[in-house]
């Protein structure tokens, strides 16, 4: 394999406990059975960058009949963001280990504008050479596209690429346009599946 190539949520971060999105239905002032439905209905067009976060919590709010103001925007999108922000921190260690090691390793992930603009900012973005992200490609997971795109951009082929990811969707995606793919469910599988993998690298990842 060229490039190893890492989903964000779910896998350099934690999935959001059960009660993450709490604050953001209390903010609505609607039911949790009612949010989710109206929070999910224009998700992939605000994870491409097809419409901003104004328009989309404006929408969500229309949805459910309730009045929206664009001084809750800043708030909503806080609390929105924040459910994703706490950095896993086992699957860290092993793309630092890989990063030390001269592994080349990309990003690809569904990301809001505002996330991504955070992740620019942290300082394990750097071990990323390539941080393919939704909102800037115009593009999601699983459409093929971003795949393709992300094999132009690494200048590799896509049976060059192993890629991680932790929904099932995704890795199917991607492995329909050639890459290799991985079901991340926790650190240490990975750590294992790694060393399988990469017989040569084998220092690189076990521990």
């Amino acid at each position: 394999m060229d490039w190893i190539v890492f989903d964000y949520a779910g896998v350099i971060s934690h999935a959001p406990p059960d009660d993450a999105g709490t604050s953001l239905v209390t903010v609505v002032g609607v039911e949790s059975a009612a949010f989710w439905p109206a929070y999910w209905r224009r998700r992939a067009d605000y994870d491409r960058g097809a419409v901003a976060a104004t328009a989309y919590w404006r929408d969500v709010f229309a949805q459910l009949g309730r009045p929206f103001s664009e001084e809750l925007v800043g708030h909503l999108v806080a609390l929105d963001l924040g459910a994703w922000q706490e950095i896993n921190l086992e699957t860290l260690d092993i793309v630092d280990t890989l990063a030390t090691r001269g592994i080349n390793l990309a990003m690809l992930s569904n990301m809001v504008p505002e996330m991504a603009r955070w992740t620019e900012r942290q300082d394990w973005a750097d071990r990323f050479r390539h941080r393919l992200l939704s909102g800037d490609l115009g593009m999601v997971k699983p459409d093929a596209d971003i795949y393709h795109r992300t094999c132009e951009v690494l200048k590799a082929r896509p049976g060059d690429i192993l890629f991680i990811d932790d929904r099932a969707d995704n890795i199917v995606a991607a492995e329909a346009v050639g890459m290799a793919g991985l079901l991340f469910t926790d650190a240490a599988t990975l750590r294992d599946d790694l060393t399988r993998l990469l017989p040569a690298d084998t220092e690189a990842v076990a521990r």
